[in-house]
């Protein structure tokens, strides 16, 4: 039984007379202790996941499963024991620690919500702890989130997300705006909490190196739609021209000669081409790429690619 399901999910948001499609018949799966990383540049759709991913919004379409228990139709019952069970730390950490409360307040608040009986002597020993796994010191729960600096504002976030102990963490850009010094600093601490905790992680990104480092299983997602799902360790051979893309515009990386730089942008969400969404950027399309719009299918074991050309 897979942690984590996601069938067909879809967004869209109305405005002023048109359709936003943010999301659009997205299949994802996670299983217990997996690290998988969602990669796709800004506006693919990777932050809309995430939240539907977290109930923070209701899908237009689609199904939600925790451990095979439907969410869209559970009740208070069913949606509580998930928002223990899945945590998350978002972009913007500062914007997610409310700046009237203390350090220690802020982490403890998943215990607060979900497991008052433990005790505020029980909590505080709790809070304690997890700040000191994610490298900040015990007497920092007394402090306040502004007296932090961006990268320890992360850690802050992350320590809240550990402190009850979920089997699934969801981490949206997590390096972004960080120094490389301390973009190092934190990929190596989640590297270190995948092996020592029992908790699963989603990682969302656009740097596909970060995900390499982390993450056992990729999905590349764009223009709301996944286009390709492999293993890291095939990450080098992959099959969709987007994700070939996405790989040569790494600046570390030795592109082989078959592989190109990205031209143009991504479609209007409220106007999509017809046909495969990637078609007006691709330089190996056929008129059928125009035409029809390719599905995700198994191309080999555990790769699954959404291209007529990679099939």
């Amino acid at each position: 039984m897979n942690l984590l399901e996601g069938h067909g999910l879809r967004k869209y948001y109305h405005r002023r007379g048109y359709q936003i499609q943010a999301v659009d018949g997205v299949d994802i799966s996670m299983k217990e202790h997996e690290a998988l990383g969602l990669v796709g540049e800004s506006g693919s759709g990777k932050s809309t996941l995430m939240r539907l991913l977290l109930l923070l919004e209701r899908p237009s379409a689609g199904d939600l499963y925790f451990r095979g228990g439907k969410l869209n139709s559970g009740g208070a019952q069913r949606w509580s024991h998930f928002r223990r069970e899945v945590q998350a730390v978002f972009q913007d950490a500062a914007a997610s620690l409310n700046p009237r409360l203390s350090v220690g307040r802020i982490v403890a608040e998943p215990l607060l919500n979900f497991g008052p009986e433990l005790g505020s002597h029980r909590i505080d020993e709790r809070v304690a702890a997890a700040l000191e796994r994610v490298g900040l010191q015990r007497d920092d729960r007394r402090r306040y989130p502004h007296e932090f600096s961006g990268g320890q504002q992360r850690r802050i976030a992350l320590a809240r997300a550990l402190v009850a102990d979920p089997p699934l963490i969801l981490c949206d850009e997590i390096t972004s705006g960080l120094d490389l010094s301390v973009q190092a600093k934190l990929l190596n601490l989640f590297r270190d909490l995948q092996e020592e905790s029992r908790a699963g992680f989603l990682f969302i990104s656009h740097d596909l190196g970060a995900m390499r480092y982390l993450c056992s299983r990729v999905a590349v997602i764009y223009a709301g739609k996944i286009v390709e799902e492999l293993p890291v360790s095939s990450l080098e051979q992959p099959l969709h021209p987007y994700t070939q893309a996405l790989l040569a515009a790494e600046a570390q990386l030795f592109a082989p000669s078959e592989m190109y730089l990205l031209e143009g942008e991504p479609p209007d969400p409220a106007a999509y081409p017809a046909g495969c969404r990637f078609h007006p950027r691709c330089p190996i399309r056929m008129k059928r790429c125009t035409e029809e719009s390719p599905r995700l299918t198994t191309v080999k074991v555990g790769h699954r690619a959404a291209c007529f050309i990679a099939h």
